[in-house]
């Protein structure tokens, strides 16, 4: 998202909680695009500041990728809830308004016992979820809007970086694993595609996981081949990994239980903050936003959604 500001100086862009990293193995080339555009940045920077303009970034499809012009897009509403814990005034429980997913049983257990929570709700949960919002103190919402490709994985972060942190976890055979990690960001990596049995409805694939380390180039594995991309380690809960039909109208809602600070849901959705602890859900909705059938060689508009008030 852009940042807009007037008068002296620069203004630069606000901290984000949402960090849409986004990928594409099926992009020959993307690198150098991306590459192209930070040194453009880069230049800018070093003749002056000036107040920054909203304009589209322009997306050239790639030669020799046929049909990427004509992937579908999906704006996804990203909403992060987060309220602090209070003994004394308890909230209600938002979890037994929502329904259950159409994540097979199996799975559903096995978050369970990884201490997260997951759920689907429409209109009548998402007004008592207002009403709720409204009656609780000490809460902070945060709202983003990505626009994403089809199959172009973004990631969610959940709360600030940790210096330190450590988790435990089951895995589908039962086995419990646990690792200490540095410089650590949880988050949730998601994927969203259409759904060839309903054209209205998206899939929504998503997986927690765990951002760590310092940034160095690493070899990644593409269609086109290996080839060094600049980032850092990342862990990956594969067994979790889970996807959601989302009809129009409907939420996502996704979060954690605290039986345990080391696990899974205890670990990624609360936060102590001095002699506070703080918990966090995120709700997400999607939609298939319909784009002008682009011809080869030409550039797609790309407008990020303008900042909040």
């Amino acid at each position: 998202m852009d940042g807009t500001g007037a008068g002296r100086g620069c203004v630069r862009r606000p901290a984000s909680a949402f960090v849409p990293a986004r990928r594409d193995y099926g992009r020959t080339g993307a690198g150098r695009v991306l590459s192209a555009l930070a040194l453009a940045l880069a230049l800018a920077s070093a003749t002056g500041c000036a107040p920054p303009r909203r304009e589209p970034i322009v997306l050239k499809p790639i030669e020799g990728a046929p049909g990427l012009a004509n992937r579908p897009t999906f704006r996804v509403r990203v909403v992060r809830l987060v309220h602090r814990i209070r003994p004394d005034a308890p909230v209600e429980d938002v979890w037994r308004l929502l329904g259950t997913t159409d994540v097979p049983y199996e799975k559903r257990g096995l978050w369970s016992a990884n201490d997260l929570r997951l759920g689907d709700g429409a209109r009548l949960a998402a007004e008592r979820m207002n009403e709720l919002l409204v009656q609780t103190s000490d809460r902070t919402v945060q709202i983003a809007e990505l626009l994403v490709r089809e199959n172009m994985d973004f990631l969610v972060t959940l709360g600030a970086e940790r210096e330190d942190l450590e988790v435990l976890w089951t895995d589908a055979a039962g086995r419990v694993s646990g690792r200490r990690f540095s410089d650590a960001q949880p988050g949730l990596r998601l994927v969203c595609r259409r759904d060839a049995s309903a054209p209205a409805t998206v899939c929504i694939a998503f997986v927690p996981g765990v951002t760590y380390g310092a940034e160095a180039l690493r070899w990644v594995q593409t269609e086109s081949g290996p080839v060094q991309r600049a980032g850092r380690q990342e862990f990956t809960a594969t067994d979790l990994a889970a996807e959601v039909r989302l009809a129009p109208g409907r939420m996502l809602v996704l979060g954690g239980r605290r039986r345990s600070p080391v696990s899974l849901g205890g670990a990624f959705f609360y936060e102590q903050r001095g002699p506070d602890l703080w918990a966090q859900t995120i709700v997400l909705t999607a939609e298939e936003v319909p784009l002008a059938k682009v011809p080869p060689g030409t550039t797609i508009p790309f407008l990020p959604p303008a900042p909040g008030p």
